[in-house]
């Protein structure tokens, strides 16, 4: 790569990838944590989730939340999110996300938008979360709140390069 020496370790090109990389990781986290989540700990929105109490979110009480989720974020209620929508919602809920919502939002396309017309379907949202809440639950179905704290592989929940 041949770029500069950047604390005599690595240089200024890798230095810039690793850069990238990082923040590509932290704007999908932002884009994954749904804007409720930002405002909850981790332990409150598994409780609200969990809507009997017993300690372990169902596959059906996740999908109750998804869909309440998606509901909340299709404003005009035609069952897509173009990435705008989405960009509007993360704005709406966070204020302090305005300046990076649509880049935010373009990031998380590339991995939920799975036919690329940068509108998220209800089934494309819905094959997103579950493909991650199955990962989290493992055999049983059934997720803890320290099953919850795991991060998904690359497989699960790809990490693309965003700009």
């Amino acid at each position: 790569m041949g770029g500069t020496k950047v604390s005599g370790l690595i240089d200024r090109d890798l230095w810039s990838v690793a850069l990238i990389r990082c923040l590509s990781a932290v704007l999908l986290v932002l884009a994954f944590s749904s804007a409720t989540a930002w405002a909850e700990t981790r332990e409150q929105r598994f409780q609200r989730i969990d809507q009997n109490g017993d300690g372990v979110i169902s596959y059906e009480e996740h999908a109750a939340a998804d869909e309440a989720e998606f509901a909340k974020i299709d404003a005009n209620g035609d069952g897509m999110l173009p990435v705008q929508e989405y960009a509007d919602w993360l704005t709406k809920e966070n204020p302090a996300a305005k300046p990076v919502s649509l880049s935010i939002a373009r990031c998380f396309y590339k991995v939920v938008d799975a036919n690329g017309d940068a509108k998220v379907s209800r089934e494309e949202w819905r094959s997103y979360n579950d493909r991650i809440f199955k990962w989290l639950a493992g055999d049983d179905g059934r997720m803890t709140l320290d099953e919850s704290k795991r991060t998904p592989p690359p497989e699960i929940i790809p990490r693309p390069v965003c700009h």
